[in-house]
């Protein structure tokens, strides 16, 4: 198991990443449950979108194991964010629900609607891909906002 420092900051997990990591059992994605001191975060509607596209009962079954140390933090049906940035409906819901989380971080692969944003803070929190945070963990860039 690769262990990496502990840091008090916490990760809100996009549906792409819950996907990858419980799409199949060794997912490089999976390494973000192995940083310990790392409180991952995620919302019901990004939970939802993971249901919907894991419809294997191996894939399934991965996916409740993982939740297993994910908070599903609760959005109120009218959250809405005061100027928030350009993006499609079904990605507003995500970056509201990282807000409200109080999210240091945004974790997703979604580069398309996302990408422009990488390794740049939005509305608070910090926005990367799956792949690069348990580098930039290990480099010390890191700075909780709470």
């Amino acid at each position: 198991m690769t262990e990496f420092p502990a840091r008090h900051v916490r990760l809100f997990l996009d549906a792409n990443v819950l996907i990858s990591a419980a799409w199949k059992e060794d997912s490089k994605v999976g390494r973000i449950w192995r940083i310990h001191g790392v409180h991952l975060v995620t919302s019901e509607y990004v939970l939802g979108e993971c249901r919907r596209n894991l419809l294997l009962p191996p894939q399934q079954q991965r996916l409740g194991e993982l939740m297993l140390s994910v908070k599903v933090i609760p959005v109120p049906d009218d959250a809405a964010l005061q100027n928030p940035p350009q993006l499609p409906l079904k990605d507003q819901p995500v970056l509201t629900a990282a807000v409200f989380a109080r999210a240091d971080f945004l974790v997703t692969g979604d580069i398309r609607h996302f990408g422009k944003w990488y390794g740049t803070t939005l509305l608070g929190i910090r926005i990367e891909p799956p792949g690069s945070f348990p580098q930039i963990l290990e480099s010390g860039s890191v700075h909780p906002g709470y």
